[in-house]
């Protein structure tokens, strides 16, 4: 196999070396390809920012010329950069603004930080939490109430939000309006206490109420934030993300941090349309877009429309069934049917492809009914259009999917930061189906893997991995057992298909001639260590266009 992949290179490499000689080789490396044989090599040669020569050190030494730089990798592994397909990254510019609640263990531990800000701030001035706190690992074992946020900020609006709820406090929740009268919107639910006054909680769509209270960054503030993020993302071994929702003010900042030199990821952008709008007005948000496409040098590429909700997550998504001890309670529908038809109709009809959340088989449904209706006037099967999360996608789905040449955008940090959550809403057999992914590739269903992160999830492409291999979670336990898949194509979610979802699998996601010099150095061999250890692998070095973002090459 080895020595195939080497001889299909020799003729390339005998040229090009003559034409320009490589700017950078690595050699006595254990370079896991991840091309259609999955072929292990030695040594990559790279030349303006692209791999020229990948095979054994012999062959691809011939590249080398007066000023190339070698790299004696020591038998290290090597990966292609890894490609999230789901990365909240724009939210970094937020940070600089918010209290750090990432790593918080107790309500107390909440109060003390919102106390904290409190102190510094003005009466009236707003204060909102980050996200990347989890209930279950709160040692109450509860959410905390507007009360116990009154208790340390009395006298300003505060908003602390989670994956798919905000808790506000009493001052917030006055000023937006919200007391026992207040109706559910659509696709949301203000939970009342027993005596009918909010709580504080304000899942899905009723976190709008309090949106107003999220406070706006500098431009400085800004640039801080996606530095730190950026930063993050890197350390953790990626070179391209998908951020599945933003608004053209993002759209710009990621263009001026191209321009700047300061972008480290390869950014794949959808702007977020609300599809609950006034179809008059959503056409005219389309219209005004600019024309779907990339910038041209493979940074920054934008012709989706996301995250757009159908349902909310694990305890409010959208089902066939009831939930578990809820009789009549299947979830939340955050948009109605018909809407979301002409809507998917419109987005085709400018083309844009679309990129719904749905998490629940019944939203499932609804975005297929959606996507149909949509290619009926306007073929989208060649275009590539996604599912994000699909949690419950089934065998009831998969021949819709696949006429409809579908991808999958799935994250497997839902089960390993949630999965007890997910046990506990949905209960088994039905948790158990959360992301199946051995049945999905044995019915050919195509999914790239990601995080939903970085804020609020671990945007870790070796922890995902591991997921998907062993089904582990976070808090111990497993879910669905018998849906883990190889090694192999694990790596190959978070490489190859993620490229794949934005027509660049010819570019990027794996290590071969002509392709983007993207890819990481790993602390053990990723394919023989214990598969439980996975997740305890570091990212050394990180690696995008031949030039290095984290760490150092030796």
């Amino acid at each position: 196999m080895l020595r195939s992949l080497t001889l299909a290179i020799a003729a390339l490499t005998s040229t090009t070396a003559l034409a320009a000689p490589a700017d950078l080789i690595i050699r006595d490396a254990h370079i896991v390809t991840v091309d259609p044989r999955f072929s292990i090599a030695h040594a990559a040669a790279i030349q303006g920012g692209r791999f020229i020569a990948v095979g054994t050190d012999a062959e691809v030494l011939k590249t080398r010329g007066p000023n190339t730089r070698v790299f004696d990798l020591h038998g290290q592994t090597v990966l292609p950069g890894f490609n999230d397909t789901h990365v909240h990254l724009a939210a970094g510019k937020d940070l600089e603004t918010e209290v750090d609640l990432t790593h918080v263990h107790s309500i107390k531990d909440i109060q003390a930080a919102i106390s904290a800000r409190a102190r510094q701030c003005k009466p009236g001035e707003p204060i909102v939490g980050t996200r990347g706190w989890w209930e279950y690992q709160l040692a109450e074992g509860r959410l905390p109430t507007r009360a116990d946020i009154d208790a340390v900020a009395p006298n300003n609006p505060v908003t602390v939000p989670g994956p798919h709820y905000v808790i506000a406090n009493s001052v917030a929740l006055k000023l937006a309006g919200v007391n026992r009268d207040t109706p559910d919107p659509q696709g949301g639910q203000i939970y009342k206490g027993p005596h009918g006054e909010p709580t504080g909680l304000l899942m899905d769509n009723a976190g709008r109420f309090v949106r107003k209270f999220i406070p706006k960054p500098t431009d400085a503030q800004q640039l801080a934030g996606m530095k730190r993020v950026l930063a993050l993302v890197n350390s953790h071994g990626l070179t391209s993300v998908g951020d599945p929702s933003g608004s053209a003010e993002d759209a710009a900042m990621y263009r001026r941090l191209r321009q700047q030199g300061l972008l480290t990821v390869r950014v794949d952008f959808a702007y977020n349309v609300d599809s609950a709008e006034p179809l008059d007005r959503v056409e005219n948000e389309l219209r005004a877009l600019p024309k779907p496409g990339n910038d041209g040098d493979g940074m920054f590429r934008a012709d989706e429309i996301g995250e757009t909700g159908l349902d909310g997550a694990e305890l409010t998504a959208l089902l066939e069934h009831d939930y578990p001890g809820k009789p009549g309670y299947r979830g939340l529908q955050k948009v109605p049917t018909e809407q979301f038809r002409r809507f998917a109709a419109l987005v085709a009809k400018y083309g844009y492809r679309l990129r719904p959340h749905a998490v629940g088989d019944a939203a499932i449904n609804e975005g297929l009914d959606a996507f149909e209706f949509a290619n009926a006037q306007t073929p989208i099967g060649k275009r590539r259009w996604m599912i994000d999360h699909a949690f419950l996608l089934g065998p009831q789905h998969y021949d819709r999917v696949k006429r409809l040449g579908l991808i999958i955008n799935s994250q497997y940090m839902h089960n390993y930061q949630l999965g007890a959550l997910i046990l506990k809403a949905w209960q088994r057999p039905l948790a158990d189906r959360s992301e199946p992914y051995a049945e999905w590739l044995r019915n050919g269903i195509m999914f790239a893997g990601g995080s939903d992160g970085p804020i609020s999830y671990h945007a870790e492409p070796l922890l995902e991995i591991y997921g998907e291999v062993t089904r582990g979670t976070g808090w111990g336990g497993r879910l669905g057992p018998s849906q883990g898949i190889s090694r192999e194509d694990a790596i190959r979610s978070v490489t190859i298909n993620g490229s794949y979802t934005t027509f660049e699998e010819k570019l990027k996601g794996s290590i071969e001639p002509g392709k983007y010099a993207d890819f990481v150095v790993l602390s053990d061999d990723i394919l023989k260590v214990p598969a439980e250890k996975i997740r305890d692998l570091k990212v050394r070095a990180t690696v995008l266009g031949g030039r290095t973002v984290y760490g150092q090459l030796k």
